[in-house]
């Protein structure tokens, strides 16, 4: 998936029964085995990324239906005495930068929310610790990663369309702040799955569930902010609210809840081990030339007609030949680039390599307009080409080839399923180009920088 150099770098759901801490389930965490070891995989990504700041949105933060809470205190602390585990402890600096833009961005929009101020909390009954929904999955991530700071906050009671534009503004705060940040959307998913819940169980729990993991395991986020409201409250869940939040983050120029578009997931997990509800994914937006492929695609498999620049993402990349690859379900369903530019700048060579690549392949039939929901699609743009004066410097992990004989000429990118070695490599691009491996030929080497 792509992820941004800074803003937000990456995104996941993650469950928060206190269950899975140790010290709390005292080995019923073990009955969770698939929800444990799937957290421990975000946690690492996590560490990967390297984040300055971690968000965290939970649906257990003091929780208004007319405010938006943010917690305030320069040290964020908690710990798990509540669940009999006192000596599980936790505290993280704040980041106050990230926070105070966004509550300013907040109010701009009229939309109550903030910190509230010591008596504040009197008044509501609040402490000042960090709730369970922060602590559960911060617990994951301190074991691989803990230079970073907290952002904490609800994900509110406000309706899904305010929640999801409470989102966006968190987006734009963190594009103005020059930092890297991950965000977590907090939450279970139906407290009522099966009849080994304490809640009871109702046949709309099951479904819910499906729902939500089935759009999740199709890369189909966007399906989630779809789900029928009348099944997702019977299915008493806690993460919708998280999840809308997170999709708002993700798709900050949407115009509305129902515009989201790029969005693509990994689901990680599904389990529902005590009769709620644990999922665990990965939700990130697809890079700029992605999206401009995927809009440049969907117009033409639609309309036939080709969208206005105008319409299509920005991105500032220089010109130069580029790849686009359409796979479905796994398997290739087009791939068709331009070695060098051909058109007048980047923006235009991926629209029209996509327009190709949907249409025009020879080995395949047109794109139809039921597949382009699961349609996935990458863009690879080459970087100059090198002449190659010994097979040594040729890796077909990091270097794609080019091989020329006369005016044939094939070509081949670089880390393809199969391709494991340099002898591969120059036989398939070799092949493609109608050259006899036999006669003389000459090999340059590109690298290429992937979009997902």
């Amino acid at each position: 998936m792509y992820h941004a150099e800074s803003g937000i770098a990456g995104s996941f759901l993650m469950p928060h029964p206190p269950v899975l801490v140790g010290a709390v389930g005292n080995g019923r965490e073990s009955e969770a085995l698939q929800t444990l070891r799937a957290c421990e995989r975000v946690a690492a990504k996590i560490a990967e990324l390297k984040p300055d700041t971690i968000i965290v949105i939970s649906p257990h933060a003091p929780l208004f239906s007319d405010y938006l809470y943010v917690y305030g205190n320069n040290t964020l602390s908690g710990s798990f005495a509540r669940f009999g585990a006192d000596s599980v402890t936790f505290s993280f600096s704040r980041d106050t930068e990230l926070l105070d833009r966004f509550v300013e961005l907040l109010r701009s929009e009229g939309i109550p929310g903030g910190f509230l101020p010591g008596n504040g909390t009197a008044r509501f009954d609040l402490n000042d610790e960090v709730d369970h929904g922060v602590l559960v999955p911060l617990y994951f991530v301190r074991d691989a990663y803990r230079n970073f700071s907290l952002a904490a906050l609800s994900c509110s009671a406000f309706p899904p369309e305010r929640v999801f534009r409470c989102g966006q503004l968190l987006a734009r705060a963190a594009a103005t702040a020059g930092k890297r940040y991950c965000i977590i959307a907090s939450g279970d998913m139906s407290h009522k799955v099966s009849r080994e819940s304490p809640y009871g169980m109702v046949p709309s729990g099951a479904k819910f569930d499906q729902f939500i993991a089935s759009a999740l395991s199709a890369s189909c986020p966007g399906r989630i902010l779809e789900v029928d409201p009348d099944i997702r409250s019977e299915a008493a869940e806690c993460g919708y609210n998280s999840l809308v939040f997170l999709s708002g983050a993700l798709d900050p120029e949407a115009s509305g809840i129902h515009a989201v578009s790029g969005l693509r997931s990994s689901l990680y997990s599904y389990e529902a081990p005590f009769g709620i509800g644990y999922c665990v994914a990965e939700i990130a937006r697809e890079s700029p030339p992605v999206r401009i492929a995927r809009a440049a695609i969907e117009s033409y498999v639609r309309t036939g007609s080709v969208p206005d620049s105008e319409e299509l993402p920005s991105f500032d990349g220089e010109s130069g030949g580029c790849f686009v690859s359409l796979h479905l379900n796994g398997e290739l369903r087009g791939c068709i680039g331009t070695i060098a530019a051909t058109a007048q700048d980047i923006r235009s060579e991926i629209l029209g390599n996509a327009i190709a690549a949907c249409s025009r392949d020879p080995r395949f039939d047109p794109v139809q307009e039921e597949e382009l929901e699961q349609l996935e699609i990458s863009v690879d743009i080459l970087d100059k080409a090198e002449p190659v004066v010994s097979n040594k410097s040729l890796d077909p992990a990091e270097f794609g080839v080019i091989v020329t004989s006369g005016f044939k000429r094939g070509l081949l990118l670089p880390g393809l399923d199969g391709v494991d070695t340099v002898d591969e490599q120059l036989a398939i691009a070799c092949r493609k180009a109608g050259i006899d491996q036999s006669a003389p030929y000459s090999i340059e080497r590109f690298s290429v920088t992937r979009y997902t």
